[in-house]
């Protein structure tokens, strides 16, 4: 892998690295720059993308029977609390978000098995626990995306955009997530990103100056 380059440099470079024969994603890897006791705690949170990709999340809902309308009507292709439950814990497992209200997290607990593991537990620094069921199904719908480090090894991985959006909105996509992620690492650090590539789907991966990225927020 080469040295480092700026970020617009390393974005327009993507499409010719692709060896796919489809549009395929942007991908991002971060390493944190953390101490090695600091890599236990799971680092997560959500943000805005300026620039949506054609990934239509399919989002569920925990919540109490007065709250369901309100749930399906925002986009979620379930809502319940009981019911619910029931059919996860059959093996029914096509959604991409899990949204809760405070008062249906105690009855999570015995799903941790099954939502922990993907990562999918409702937690409220992401925004997936909340009293606003249509507004929380409604933001994930239009483009909010969520990240989560995986812990003891202080990584995060996330598809940020698709190779057929152009540099510039490509570029806007990753700023606004490291806009979010600085939020939540600054308490380990002023200089808190050791390494950041970023490649295609498939084909070789570009490193970025990691001090370009911070003077871009």
């Amino acid at each position: 892998m080469s040295n480092p380059i700026a970020l617009k440099e390393a974005v327009k470079q993507l499409p010719e690295l692709s060896k796919s024969k489809f549009v395929g994603s942007v991908d991002l890897d971060v390493q944190l720059n953390l101490k090695e006791k600091q890599k236990k705690d799971v680092i997560r949170g959500s943000f805005a993308l300026p620039n949506t990709f054609g990934e239509d999340k399919k989002v569920i809902v925990f919540c109490e029977e007065n709250l369901v309308k309100e749930a399906l009507e925002a986009g979620a292709v379930k809502a319940g609390m009981d019911d619910l439950s029931k059919e996860l814990e059959g093996g029914f497992g096509d959604f991409d978000v899990v949204i809760a209200t405070p008062s249906a997290m105690p009855k999570l607990v015995r799903l941790g098995k099954i939502l922990g593991p993907k990562g999918l537990m409702p937690n409220p620094k992401n925004g997936t626990i909340s009293q606003e069921v249509g507004k929380a199904v409604a933001s994930f719908k239009s483009g909010r995306s969520s990240y989560k480090s995986i812990q003891d090894q202080g990584v995060i991985k996330l598809k940020i955009a698709k190779l057929d959006m152009t540099a510039e909105q490509i570029e806007e996509n990753i700023i606004a997530f490291f806009r979010a992620l600085s939020v939540d690492v600054k308490k380990y650090g002023s200089s808190p990103f050791k390494q950041v590539i970023v490649k295609p789907t498939m084909g070789s991966s570009v490193k970025v100056d990691v001090n370009d990225i911070i003077k871009n927020l």
